[in-house]
C-alpha cells in the first residue's frame, strides 16, 4: 500500500509518499514533494532511525543536502532510498526533519513521522488458529503505536496484508474475524475512511487505544488462577 501524507506550516507544504510495507532486503524508497507557501531557505532534509526496531533500516548519507531557496508557489521534488537487510524484519517510526530558514533568516525546523513494517511475505493458512510468530508481529505491531490499533480496527485483514505483509485467504478472514469479535455492522470501513484512519486524518470511532495481549500471556495467568480456589467476599459498606 502506498501512503501519501501532508504535512504543513506557515511555510510550505510537504507530501511523503511511501509503502506501509517492504520485506526484507528491499529498497525503502521516500518521495518528497516540498511547495513553498512563502519563499524560504531549504536547507537540508534528516532522519532518525532509532524508532525502528532491530536496526533494520539504513542509509549510507547523513543528511539530504538542499541549501536552495524555494520562491513562493514553486514546487522540490527529492527521493530518498534506503535499505533493508536480507532476512532481518523490523517495523516502527522514521524521523523526519527539514530544516530551513525565513526570508529574515530565522533558523528553523519542521519534523513529523512516517510508519514502515519490514516483514517476509507469507500466507496464513492454519485454518485452526493464528500461528504463534504472526499472533506476535500482529501484537507487536498494533500496541506499538496507537493509530496502527484504530487501523486494525477499521479494516483488520486488510491491516494484516498492509502492515503485516500477512496473505490471508478468504476462509482464514472468516475465522479471524470471529475469534477477534470483529463481526460487527459497518466493518470493515469503507475505502475513504479507511485511508484517512491510516494517514492520520480520523481515527476509527468510539476508541480511544486498542492495546492487544499477546495469548502466552493470558495462558500463564490461567495456569496461577484456579477457580476452585475462588471465594465471595463481602463488600465493606461505603
Amino acid at each position: 500500500m502506498l501512503i501519501t501524507t501532508y504535512h504543513t506550516n506557515n511555510f510550505f507544504q510537504i507530501s511523503c509518499a511511501y509503502p506501509s510495507v517492504i520485506q526484507p532486503g528491499e529498497e525503502l524508497k521516500i518521495s518528497l514533494n516540498i511547495t513553498a507557501i512563502k519563499t524560504c531557505e531549504l536547507k537540508k532534509v534528516t532522519w532518525n532511525l532509532d524508532g525502528i526496531t532491530n536496526k533494520t533500516v539504513k542509509i549510507d548519507i547523513a543528511n539530504l543536502g538542499l541549501n536552495q531557496d524555494l520562491l513562493e508557489g514553486k514546487s522540490l521534488d527529492h527521493e530518498l532510498i534506503f535499505s533493508t537487510e536480507v532476512g532481518k524484519e523490523g517495523y516502527g517510526e522514521i524521523n523526519m526533519t527539514l530544516d530551513f530558514s525565513t526570508v529574515d533568516g530565522l533558523e528553523k525546523a519542521f519534523s513529523w513521522d512516517l510508519w514502515i513494517s519490514i516483514f517476509k511475505r507469507v500466507l496464513a493458512n492454519n485454518k485452526n488458529a493464528l500461528e504463534d510468530d504472526l499472533r506476535k508481529r500482529l501484537v507487536n505491531v498494533v500496541n506499538a503505536r496507537t493509530r496502527n490499533g484504530h487501523i486494525f480496527m477499521a479494516d483488520h485483514v486488510r491491516f494484516f496484508s498492509e502492515f503485516l505483509n500477512v496473505e490471508v485467504t478468504a476462509e482464514i478472514a472468516v475465522i479471524l474475524t470471529d475469534e477477534l469479535l470483529l463481526e460487527e455492522e459497518g466493518l470493515p470501513v469503507n475505502e475513504e475512511i479507511f485511508y484517512a484512519i491510516v494517514t492520520g486524518q480520523t481515527q476509527f470511532y468510539g476508541m480511544e487505544k486498542l492495546e492487544l495481549i499477546y495469548e502466552e500471556y493470558c495462558n500463564e495467568s490461567d495456569d496461577n488462577f484456579d477457580t476452585d480456589d475462588a471465594r465471595e467476599v463481602p463488600l465493606n459498606p461505603i
